[in-house]
């Protein structure tokens, strides 16, 4: 039993450990029964764990096979890709290089440029110190080069390799202010690095060791140091953050700060509803408003009554207007950071949203409510002009005018950064437009759908002679700011001053923006205009007022009299539109006047198909049309 028992103990009975050692099948040559069943049961399972090693190692050997035939694939089609890539960059560098020697005037005068510089080993002076003509345009070329390069005109940008060559010829690019700035402060730090001080030497000194790059530098800080005693550089506080990091002790003046602290709080206000800077910190103790709670202690300092240093009546006025100057003025009675006397915590809370921001967030609330009325009433959120003359349109106006002002006042503080974020939400689930661009955006992308094109002249004249209701004479004027707005887009295109997202959504709603589209809109193009408007609404003459209707309109008058041409009504006939521009059809029952036949509409009409292009009508026949229009 003790035998068993430290057999037990030590795991004895179990051999399962000693599998592999166990070569021999059978060690005893008479077994009894329950051991020869033992032996025939390990038997049938040595078979089955052989047959299932061999099936594994097939399995393997096959997957190895596999793998090296995929990597050998892979290999291929990577030396495939590379091939490729090296004949696409030989492609292009080929398509680049004879694109340099293709006869135009670009590559015509870079030869000039490469010859002048291979002979005089220098690029051309300045226009001025030329002597020669021809050395004198190719400075002008020069300078008219960096300056493409330097507002990354699509001119020359999207031809990099004319670029790469005009830079191997020695030219240097013009650095935007940005760049300077950033380069000269990187100078700057590694004089910090290598000396341990950013106190460079007098400006004298640096000439004296004819250090050009040293003398550059001390220019550079002095004139940063003159921007810091001015106040320029208060509109680029992220500079001077830097070079107060790096060591240099200038500040702005109190006066200089003041509009941006100021803003800043009125900022902190919106954010957490009050102007307890100090309780703003982060649970680290790290303050993000280190600076503008100086600025507020300073500022606290300065109101109470005690103080040797006040505040300006200009200051004291600015805070009132602001809404600023109560809360500053409770704050100076209790110190900041110090909770209420009276014992209850609660009371010590109420102080930090004083009553004049009760009344503030009550009147803001109002608003709102008056904005979803009028909204609910006109079913828009954009406001009359102001008018003159009539004394009750003028009344009219007026009542929606506090409002107007007041929607003009949220979009000002928006563009500030000084309106609330639960604000902004609220005016934008409403429908407000901050941005008045995209406002006028969607009046014209609404226009479109309404008159079917975007083609507006530059001053659009409604046809005076016609009585219009109140409601068209709202739409004509809304139709004369439209076309003065785009105008104004094409205007900053050609300046190149108009964004690139801006861009896009234009020419996507179909507004022609480049110098060619400028003018009379050609026949084809309002053609196509007035197909498109019938897909979309199944009639040829849009709803609304405007050049593609007053088109239209004469256009039923010219194939009424018989005065489109043969290429024009072939046109026509190809689309199948003629029965849909009859005036029964297109007019209904309340088809307009059709113009007169006076002679001011037969002159109209007449020079309107003299004016056409000449189809392959025969002699006779264009000799027949101008008879039948002198006869009319």
């Amino acid at each position: 039993l003790d035998l068993l028992g430290r057999c037990g103990v030590k795991g004895l009975h179990n051999f399962s450990h000693r599998i592999d050692d166990f070569e021999k099948a059978r060690r005893v040559a008479d077994p009894t029964e329950k051991l020869n069943l033992a032996y025939i049961a390990r038997d049938s399972a040595v078979q089955e764990a052989k047959e299932v090693a061999d099936a594994e190692s097939r399995a393997r050997e096959t997957l190895r096979s596999e793998i090296r035939e995929l990597e050998s694939k892979l290999q291929a089609k990577i030396e495939e890709e590379s091939g490729a890539l090296d004949a696409y960059r030989e492609d292009t560098n080929r398509v680049m290089c004879l694109e340099l020697k293709e006869p135009c005037r670009w590559n015509s005068t870079y030869q000039q440029l490469k010859s002048y510089v291979m002979r005089t080993g220098d690029l051309p002076p300045v226009p001025s110190a030329c002597a020669a003509e021809v050395d004198r345009r190719l400075s002008i070329w020069v300078q008219e080069m960096k300056s493409l390069v330097f507002s990354k005109s699509e001119r020359i940008i999207n031809a990099p390799h004319r670029i790469e060559a005009l830079e191997s010829l020695g030219i240097e690019w013009i650095e935007s202010s940005e760049d300077r700035w950033n380069s000269m402060y990187g100078k700057l730090v590694a004089y910090k690095r290598r000396h341990d001080t950013v106190i460079l030497p007098s400006f004298m000194q640096c000439r004296k060791s004819k250090d050009k790059d040293l003398t550059a530098l001390r220019h550079w800080v002095d004139v940063q140091e003159a921007e810091v005693k001015s106040g320029a550089m208060a509109k680029r506080r992220d500079r001077l953050k830097k070079l107060q990091n790096l060591g240099l002790p200038w500040k702005l003046t109190w006066e200089q700060d003041w509009d941006h602290y100021v803003v800043e709080l009125l900022k902190f206000r919106s954010k957490y509803g009050h102007l307890n800077v100090g309780l703003a910190s982060s649970p680290s103790g790290n303050n993000a408003h280190s600076d503008l709670s100086e600025f507020t202690t300073q500022l606290l300092e300065r109101l109470k009554k005690n103080s040797t240093v006040k505040l300006t009546k200009e200051e004291m006025r600015d805070l009132g207007f602001k809404g600023l100057l109560g809360d500053l003025n409770r704050m100076a009675q209790c110190p900041l950071g110090r909770p209420s006397t009276n014992g209850n915590q609660g009371m010590g809370i109420l102080r930090l949203v004083p009553l004049e921001r009760v009344k503030e967030v009550n009147y803001w609330a109002g608003m709102l409510e008056q904005l979803k009325f009028y909204q609910a009433q006109t079913g828009k959120l954009t406001f009359p002009p102001h008018r003159g003359g009539d004394p009750s349109t003028r009344e009219g106006n007026n009542d929606f005018a506090h409002l107007r002002d007041w929607v003009e006042v949220q979009r000002a503080n928006f563009q500030n950064k000084t309106l609330e974020e639960s604000r902004i939400k609220e005016l934008r689930n409403l429908g407000l437009e901050f941005d008045p661009w995209h406002v006028m955006f969607n009046r014209l992308r609404k226009y479109k759908r309404e008159a079917g094109t975007v083609r507006l002249p530059k001053d659009y004249k409604s046809n005076v002679s016609v009585d219009k209701s109140h409601d068209q004479e709202k739409e004509d004027e809304e139709l004369t700011v439209l076309c003065k707005w785009v105008q104004d887009q094409i205007r900053l295109y050609r300046k190149d001053e108009l964004e690139t997202e801006r861009k896009k959504k234009l020419r996507k709603l179909g507004v022609k923006l480049t110098k060619g589209h400028m003018g009379k809109v050609p026949w084809e193009d309002r053609f196509e205009e007035m197909m498109d408007y019938y897909h979309a609404h199944k009639t040829c003459l849009p709803k609304r007022d405007g050049p593609l209707r007053q088109w239209i309109i004469e256009l039923v008058n010219l194939i009424q009299n018989g005065y489109v041409s043969n290429r024009r009504q072939k046109l026509i006939d190809q689309e199948r539109i003629g029965p849909y521009l009859r005036p029964e059809v297109i007019f209904g029952s309340d088809s307009p006047s059709m113009p007169s036949s006076s002679s001011e509409g037969n002159k109209k009409r007449k020079a309107a198909v003299l004016a056409q292009p000449s189809d392959d009508n025969s002699g006779d026949d264009a000799k027949k049309v101008k008879i039948e229009v002198m006869a009319v």
